[in-house]
Parts: structure tokens; sequence; C-alpha cells
């Protein structure tokens, strides 16, 4: 097993949908070898976004990540990804990583990207929920208030849907014992 090495702590950038934004970060090994860039969401698997040899400039893509809005490129050691059109499906904790001997991860980025309520919504997948911070409330708190508030709008429906289907049912009662 690769032993992993980290050396240094997550910084973040708030944007919007629509806009552009590059990290980077700096190969900290010097030595020619495999460099790539990864994107994490809700503590889930890291993915890997795009690679490639230092030497050579052949970028590959990877787990469906598109080229036209992830380029990674590399200048005077530096390691660049440009996203480009951000949306809130973009979301995520960024890092860069070379392979030598060990794995080093390094300028890992929380990219922020906001959007109203409904593009939030939209953008969740069936086994996470990202809540995204707009004021200087605590996170944890802010998360358990759109949670509670999806919760209200659940029960609220499900109160609709109820009273529909008594209705419905009544009006079948009735047509049916006036019909005998």
């Amino acid at each position: 097993m690769t032993p992993v090495v980290s050396v240094s702590p997550p910084s973040s950038v708030v944007v919007h949908p629509g806009d552009n934004v590059t990290l980077q970060c700096t190969n900290v090994t010097g030595a020619p070898g495999h460099i790539g860039w990864f994107k994490q969401v809700n503590y889930s698997e890291p993915l890997g976004i795009a690679s490639m040899y230092s030497s050579e400039s052949t970028v590959r893509h990877h787990n469906g990540f598109q080229p036209s809005h992830m380029e990674m490129f590399v200048s005077h050691r530096i390691i660049f990804l440009k996203i480009t059109e951000l949306d809130v499906a973009d979301s995520g904790l960024y890092f860069c990583g070379m392979f030598d001997k060990y794995i080093i991860f390094t300028n890992a980025t929380v990219l922020k990207v906001h959007g109203n309520l409904f593009n939030n919504l939209s953008a969740m997948t069936p086994n996470a929920l990202t809540c995204h911070k707009d004021s200087e409330k605590d996170l944890t708190e802010h998360c358990e208030e759109v949670a509670d508030q999806q919760m209200r709008i659940l029960v609220l429906l499900s109160i609709i849907r109820t009273g529909v289907l008594l209705c419905c049912l009544t009006c079948f009662i009735i047509i049916y014992t006036t019909r005998k």
C-alpha cells in the first residue's frame, strides 16, 4: 500500500453559477511523475477528474468529467484546473496529487457554488444532502434548518395528498350510494 501525505490545509472559494474559476497547486516533488486533480463531495470517495504525466502535454479525463468544462494544464511546476460555466453541482473539495514514491495531495480547495434554493435541491443526489451556507450561521445549524424545511414540505404534501384522496373517496361513496 502506498503511504499518503497531505501538506496543506484546504482553502475556500465562493462563486456563483456561470462563473469561471482556476484552481492551482504546486508540484512539490519537482520530479517527473504522474499528477492529477480530484473532487470529493460530502465525504464520499474522491473521484479522479484528470491526470497527466508531468513531462507530457496529454491530459486524460476520468469519471465522466469533460475537458470542455474542466481543463487541466501545467506551467512552471504549477498544476492548474480551470472550471468554466460553474454549476451548483460543481461544489465540492478539489485537490491535486503527485504520484512518486508516495501519493502527495496538496492545495485542497473547498469550492462553493451558490445558487438559489431550487438549484441546490435539484443538484442533490438521493444519497447526499448539500447545504450551502449563505450567512454567518453555523453550517450545522443551517443544514438542520434546511432539513426541517424539507420535512415540513413533505408533511404538508402528505396532508394535501391525504385530503385529496379522502375527497375523491367521499365523492365515489356518494355517487355509489345515490345510484343504488
